[in-house]
């Protein structure tokens, strides 16, 4: 295909109205094209948006079989923009399809191509975090679940504690056991640049991200299942009517029969964030029990006297768990905060960085240098990187 040929099928792949082979046509030439016309076609699409701005998008196809063309890798974050340029309005509805699409390949391709004059800086590599936990038991003995092969961690009161192949923590009563585990507690904590999975014996599963640690009975109760959580964990509830399920976190309490929902009560982040993929959750207030109902596609916000509810993307919550940092208009320290609890870093500022956002998706298995080499291609930002200290420095 020509570049002119990819130009004339900007339009239809940003309606939705592009067919099949048009797509597989696309994402060929992308694939194989010079970096000078990756820079025209995003010319290009500035201006359609422009002349015509889209009102809906339609890209997951295409971005996945982007993704799968580039070099069978992850995709490469987007570009930070200045908010005070109000450049893409609506990332919901703007900065989707194409501008996804052609700002990750003009950057992967610029990252593989493109010589920093700091190359040094990284020179002390900094590796993505993992599965890494602590399992704390009802009697306060400790396990570490890194240094544990899989198999058989423990037994409580009939209650096996499994550690999977794939690292996961699953509790199953033992057959024709007689189990009294009522009253027992077990606490799995993660460190900074440490997540896990554990499977509940009500059969719930819970995705704990780094720094969070869920406090749990061994064995549920008749009434309700209650949980204790700090920091984030992503939740698929097992459906109980009898049994209401309850999240305690920081500044609230959240009930649900049966759903998938993301909570962040993360200390540092200011308030704690309730997003609904599914079903349906009440959120409480600690301290003056106000409460909202979340449906589906829709975030909580919740300080210490105060609750709001806001439409979202929740996808973008639950991003972490499948491997993606995903930013949507963020702030860069709120970004770096992500960063820094995944890749046990300590974060400083130069200058002035409060017009600038990040806006896109990283992998959160790339070490820490490809995705700070990626920032920096932006123009706006540097970092000076001592051991795990990095300072983020304003253009």
């Amino acid at each position: 295909m020509t570049l002119q040929e990819v130009k004339d099928l900007l339009k239809p792949i940003a309606a939705g109205t592009s067919t099949p082979s048009q797509r597989d046509a696309f994402a060929t030439w992308l694939d194989y094209a010079e970096q000078s016309d990756y820079k025209e076609l995003l010319q290009a699409w500035e201006k359609l948006l422009e002349d015509q701005p889209a009102e809906r998008l339609h890209h997951p196809e295409l971005i996945s079989r982007i993704e799968a063309s580039i070099d069978k890798t992850e995709v490469a974050a987007v570009p930070l923009y200045e908010r005070k340029k109000n450049l893409f309005l609506n990332w919901k509805t703007v900065a989707a399809a194409v501008i996804a699409i052609t700002f990750v390949i003009f950057l992967y391709r610029s990252m593989k191509n493109t010589s920093l004059n700091n190359g040094a800086q990284y020179a002390n590599e900094i590796k993505p975090g993992g599965n890494n936990a602590v399992l704390v038991l009802a009697d306060g003995s400790k396990i570490d679940l890194n240094k544990l092969g899989t198999g058989e961690v423990a037994r409580q009161a009939g209650i096996k504690i499994v550690k999977s192949a794939d690292g996961q923590l699953v509790y199953t009563i033992i057959k024709n056991s007689d189990a009294n585990a009522g009253g027992l507690f077990n606490t799995i904590k993660t460190p900074i640049g440490g997540q896990y999975k554990v499977n509940l014996p009500d059969g719930s599963q819970v995705w704990l991200n780094a720094a969070s640690s869920l406090r749990y009975p061994v064995a549920f109760g008749n009434d309700e299942r209650r949980v204790e959580l700090t920091g984030e964990a992503y939740f698929e509830v097992a459906k109980d009517k009898a049994r209401p399920f309850r999240v305690l976190s920081s500044q609230q309490t959240v009930e649900v029969l049966g759903t998938h929902f993301n909570i962040n009560s993360y200390a540092d982040e200011g308030n704690t964030r309730t997003t609904l993929l599914e079903g349906r959750v009440k959120v409480f207030t600690a301290v003056n029990k106000k409460n909202v109902i979340l449906n589906p596609g829709q975030q909580s916000q919740v300080d210490t006297y105060n609750i709001s509810v806001k439409d979202v993307d929740a996808s973008e919550a639950a991003a972490w768990k499948e491997g993606y940092f995903v930013f949507n208009a963020e702030s860069i320290p709120s970004a770096m905060r992500k960063l820094a609890r995944w890749y046990d870093l300590e974060i400083s500022y130069e200058g002035n960085i409060n017009d600038k956002d990040l806006a896109g998706s990283v992998s959160r298995f790339k070490n820490v240098s490809e995705v700070l080499k990626t920032l920096e291609l932006t123009d706006m930002v540097h970092f000076e990187i001592d051991g795990r200290k990095i300072k983020v420095i304003a253009n």
